[in-house]
């Protein structure tokens, strides 16, 4: 399958990495460091499973569309990485956001209704340009977003399994990004205020029980919008925890390296949702706010180039 991969940080790289072992045309589009790593030495993965593949990798996304469009940056870069990369999504281009927070999709639906919702539980690090590592192994789910049937969804799933990413395809896509962000609002936000790895979550008493309250808070929001879940946000969360516990959250790893989080779009959708059908979500409010001003306190000067042709993509 011929798939470009926007935004070739953490996750972007591993997946562009396991998919170009399989054998499928990928192109990495990314921040000009990265690029250049990947075409002078290859993509490194090492961790779970140690290997280097040899995946095309551009700083801008080439006119020819590819069969899949992967979009992997972060969620507040994910306007302008679209605008950039409108003129290879074609008419029979998908594009599949695996980015966490909420709303990335709703973007996407702008420029094409061919949009695939996904998530994936897997953990990864960006150690060095170049080289990824492969913290946690865990679950893809895609789907049609927001809900429905898709031929050419079961296709994706089965070159995602063939990669050796464990997928499995839904009808109800949007329940299962609602499902991960209430996972991220738990393990982002505890253990980026608390500068701890995921595994701390089952570890301590006192923060498996507000890690519930949180995720609760969450579901009651979700409830509200008519939310369906396939699977219990609980669930989901304990299993995560359990699959990357010794990985550090990716909130924690932006703020540790002064960049810019997604935060807005996990905690602060919730609180956004939360409101916009009049109840409150205090828990969400309180790690927004003391992640906001962590971000602030620790932020250097790194800056995102909003160009298109030459544009740097953050992950």
């Amino acid at each position: 399958m011929k798939i470009y991969v926007l935004g070739a940080g953490s996750i972007g790289s591993l997946l562009g990495a396991l998919l170009t072992r399989a054998g499928n045309d990928v192109l990495l589009i990314g921040r000009e460091e990265q690029v250049r790593a990947i075409n002078e030495g290859g993509l490194k993965v090492v961790g779970l499973e140690e290997f280097t593949v040899r995946p095309r990798a551009s700083v801008y996304a080439p006119e020819e569309p590819p069969e899949l469009l992967i979009l992997a940056t972060k969620s507040y870069s994910t306007k302008s990485a679209l605008n950039c990369a409108r003129r290879c999504i074609g008419p029979e281009t998908w594009v599949l956001s695996i980015q966490n927070g909420l709303g990335n999709e709703e973007m996407a639906l702008k420029i094409t209704p061919n949009v695939i919702g996904g998530i994936t539980t897997n953990g990864a690090m960006l150690e060095e340009w170049g080289k990824v590592r492969w913290t946690g192994k865990g679950l893809t789910v895609i789907g049609r977003y927001p809900t429905g049937k898709e031929p050419f969804v079961d296709e994706v799933a089965r070159v995602f399994n063939d990669a050796g990413i464990e997928t499995r395809v839904t009808d109800n896509s949007i329940g299962w990004k609602w499902a991960k962000v209430i996972v991220n609002s738990v393990i982002n936000g505890l253990g980026t205020v608390l500068e701890v790895k995921n595994g701390a979550l089952r570890e301590v008493p006192e923060l498996e029980s507000i890690s519930v309250e949180i995720a609760r808070e969450g579901c009651t929001v979700a409830q509200q919008l008519g939310i369906e879940f396939e699977i219990h946000p609980l669930e989901l969360l304990w299993d995560t925890v359990e699959k990357t516990r010794e990985n550090y959250n990716s909130t924690l790893q932006d703020i540790l390296r002064g960049r810019k989080t997604e935060v807005d779009y996990i905690h602060g959708k919730i609180v956004e949702y939360a409101h916009s059908v009049g109840i409150d979500a205090p828990r969400n409010e309180l790690l927004w706010a003391l992640i906001k001003a962590k971000e602030n306190l620790n932020r250097g000067s790194t800056k995102f180039n909003g160009g298109c042709k030459n544009a740097t993509l953050w992950r």
